[in-house]
């Protein structure tokens, strides 16, 4: 399938902002920042607070996190959606510059500077839980690396750490990240509606937009969270513009009103996160339809078998040609309607819902029964194109 952006800004680059409007925290968009403070008797030069900046290298952008003189345990996270189950990995590329000189990328007397990566499967945000699984140590001076890590979520929330810690203090001791991608390893289930801390959750109205429809979402939460903002990612994986109408208190909860425009056909992800994004409060996501009227044509000129092979709002181009190449020999119906799937005065109407756990509400035999009573309804899961074309080829009819 088509590759699928969980990440907020994996890029690590622009644009970088003041995280809590701290001027030694720029940090880039959808990261936050995290340190080991120095505790008391250690040496002066020992997990000092690092400086949080961007940096330009190889003519892009990167975040780097630097302690001249001196060592640190930090580094930046962010929380995303998981589902429970799923395998997830993540891969970041990693640099340091540690050195007595201040010539670039210089290794003159360096320090170990022990890069890792990690995921919290809970969601928490204590990079120091036991919790953490963190990749094995890198050193990856004056040079890019890719670190690597993998983990079964345990919650609809999981949280990505990236971390280094310098043994020495040195001249030059700098960090720098970029390029974090995020996928889930296998069959990806997605949370349709993930409700955050204080019962924070998003309505949405309408509940079933049409495309141009203007939609409102009111968060509510009984917490007062600062530094939140609504973010919606369209179908084309671009971000939606969203107008804030204001917040008020209601009976002991807080809510947050937004509006955006729904300009596409598909699914949007909403997000109400904080910290610029690192820090996810609550997530809904929404299927934009155009509802077509149907003209009443009569019933079909004979009661033919029709086999519809119903793909998802996720699919793409490759799973349609597989749908048409495994259905060829049986000329099965392919679409991506659910109610197209149903319709009709036939007396055998057969639907194959590929990974039907992929809409945004999950369809299943009961929703078919309500609705287009008489349709026999088949799941397919699919892990791959290829799969789903085997798949087809060899499918018998039961009965």
């Amino acid at each position: 399938m088509a590759k699928k952006e969980i990440l907020i800004n994996g890029a690590l680059g622009e644009p970088f902002s003041a995280y809590r409007r701290d001027k030694n925290l720029q940090t880039a968009d959808g990261w936050a920042t995290w340190w080991l403070p120095a505790q008391e008797g250690e040496a002066h030069w020992k997990n000092r607070q690092p400086v949080f900046s961007a940096f330009k290298l190889d003519n892009q952008p990167v975040q780097q996190v630097s302690t001249p003189f001196g060592t640190h345990v930090a580094g930046v996270w962010q929380q995303v959606p998981a589902a429970p189950g799923n395998e997830y990995e993540l891969t970041v590329e990693g640099q340091a510059w540690s050195s007595e000189d201040t010539a670039a990328a210089s290794r003159l007397e360096a320090s170990d500077v022990n890069l890792q990566v990690g995921i919290d499967p809970t969601g928490g945000l204590d990079p120091h839980s036991p919790l953490v699984v963190w990749s094995g140590l890198s050193q990856p001076l004056s040079h890019w690396q890719t670190l690597r890590v993998t983990a079964v979520a345990d919650a609809n929330v999981i949280t990505i750490y990236l971390k280094s810690a310098p043994n020495l203090p040195k001249r030059q001791q700098s960090v720098f990240w970029r390029n974090a991608f995020l996928r889930p390893i296998g069959r990806h289930k997605r949370s349709i509606n993930i409700v955050g801390v204080g019962d924070t959750h998003i309505t949405l109205e309408p509940e079933r937009p049409q495309p141009g429809d203007l939609i409102t979402a009111v968060i509510s939460s009984t917490r007062s969270h600062e530094f939140v903002e609504l973010r919606v990612k369209r179908p084309d994986e671009e971000e939606a513009a969203v107008l804030l109408r204001g917040s008020t208190l209601d009976e002991g909860r807080t809510l947050w009103r937004y509006e955006f425009n729904a300009d596409q056909d598909g699914l949007y992800e909403v997000r109400f996160v904080g910290d610029a994004g690192a820090r996810l409060l609550a997530l809904r996501l929404l299927q934009v339809t155009r509802e077509v009227q149907m003209v009443p044509a009569g019933s079909p000129r004979t009661s033919y078998k029709r086999v519809y092979v119903l793909l998802p709002p996720t699919a793409d181009v490759k799973w349609l040609l597989a749908a048409a190449r495994g259905g060829f020999d049986g000329r099965f119906t392919i679409g991506f309607s659910a109610d197209d799937a149903g319709l009709g005065d036939l007396e055998n109407r057969r639907v194959l819902a590929v990974n039907p756990h992929h809409w945004p509400q999950v369809l299943t035999e009961a929703w078919f029964k309500q609705h287009y009573p008489g349709v026999r309804f088949t799941a397919v899961v699919a892990n791959t194109p290829e799969d789903l074309e085997a798949w087809l080829k060899g499918w018998l009819e039961e009965g």
